[in-house]
This record gives structure tokens, C-alpha cells and sequence, in this order.
């Protein structure tokens, strides 16, 4: 688990915490995503004055996609940078509101693996194409069209749009 030393944060100021999180780590239960190896994470934590904690780091790691229009898969890159902020006394509520994470009193670690999982949940696509020329399957018969061509014709034009092309048209 992705976990900091708060002790030695403390006394040291700056630390840094560096691993490579395998595509089961349990980080990424429930999130949908699949990884196509480790993920490597790269964070440093500083103290500063008032007692925060900042995170500031990388993430990178190939994440496994389907292509939204032709559902083969692709491995998209991820490589992004992430900061967030550890506060304490405040709420979870608070905490929320203000776009920071809790820092909980007396712990001995600080567990870096929420704000991990939320940031690279944020960060992945939600859709990506295998390719810019991707055209997908044919929406009458199912023909992948990046392999064959179909002999579909276009369907009949909706008769709701009829008044609009009768503007276009004047």
C-alpha cells in the first residue's frame, strides 16, 4: 500500500515515496480501470508551516481501453502530474468543500492512496479511438468498417427534421 512515514515526515520535512503498483493492487478495486502494468507513482511530501502536508509527484502507466467506435482495445499512456494537500483539523466535510484531504491526528502513516486513485480515475479518459481514421462498426448491420465495407444504404431521413432542411434549402 502506498503509505508515508508521518514521523520521519516530520522530522526530515521533505520525503519521498516511490512505487510501482501493480495492475491488482487493491488501490484500483472498484474503479473499472485495467492496467496494462505497474503503475509507477513518484511523490515527494513537505511539511510546511501551519502544519500541512503538500504532495506533489507523477503517476505513469498504460491503462487498457476500448476504442469507442470499434471497441478493439488500446492502451492508452498515462503520464500525469498530481498535487494535493493534507490538512489538519478539519472534517471530512471540510475537508471536501475546501479540496483537501484530512490529516488525521496521532496517525503514524498517511495512507496517500485515496487521492491516488481519485486523481488517476480523474485523469484517464473517459472514451479514446484506436485511431483519427477509425470508422467504426455500421450502424444498420454491424460491419466493422475499418476491415470491410457493407452494402447498407442510408435510412430514410427523419421526417422531424424535414422543416429545418426546407430552411436550409430556401
Amino acid at each position: 500500500m502506498l503509505k508515508a512515514d508521518i514521523g520521519l515526515l516530520a522530522r526530515e520535512h521533505r520525503i519521498r515515496v516511490e512505487e510501482d503498483l501493480s495492475p491488482d493492487d487493491p488501490v484500483w478495486d472498484g474503479t473499472g480501470l485495467t492496467f496494462a502494468g505497474p503503475v509507477r507513482v513518484e511523490l515527494e511530501l513537505q511539511q510546511v508551516v501551519g502544519g500541512d502536508v503538500v504532495v506533489r509527484g507523477h503517476v505513469r502507466g498504460g491503462v487498457e481501453l476500448s476504442c469507442r467506435r470499434c471497441m478493439k482495445p488500446v492502451v492508452l499512456d498515462l503520464e500525469d502530474e498530481l498535487t494535493f494537500v493534507f490538512r489538519p483539523g478539519l472534517s471530512v466535510v471540510e475537508a471536501e468543500a475546501a479540496e483537501l484531504y484530512t490529516l488525521p491526528e496521532r496517525a503514524k502513516e498517511l495512507d496517500l492512496a485515496v487521492p491516488l486513485r481519485e486523481h488517476v480515475v480523474l485523469a484517464v479518459p473517459e472514451y479514446v479511438n484506436c485511431s483519427e481514421t477509425c470508422r467504426g462498426f455500421c450502424p444498420q448491420c454491424g460491419t466493422d468498417l475499418n476491415e470491410s465495407s457493407c452494402d447498407c444504404t442510408v435510412e430514410d431521413e427523419d421526417p422531424r427534421w424535414a422543416a429545418l432542411r426546407r430552411l436550409r434549402s430556401e
